[in-house]
């Protein structure tokens, strides 16, 4: 079971601003869950999108 996420938690695996983590989010880039009206994002998620930027640099 992966866990979730909160913004601050993410940024730090994936370094980027705040702005660039709602457009990845919002882009689909970055898959993200809805609970109330937070947004989360599954340890999953932030694991296939690093996976598709290895991809993309090889």
């Amino acid at each position: 079971m992966s866990k979730l996420l909160n913004e601050s938690e993410v940024r730090k695996l994936i370094p980027v601003g705040h702005s660039k983590y709602y457009e990845l989010i919002g882009s689909g880039a970055l898959r993200s869950v809805r609970i109330g009206r937070r947004r989360f994002v599954t340890e999953q998620a932030v694991a296939d999108y690093i996976a598709e930027l290895d991809q993309a640099a090889a």
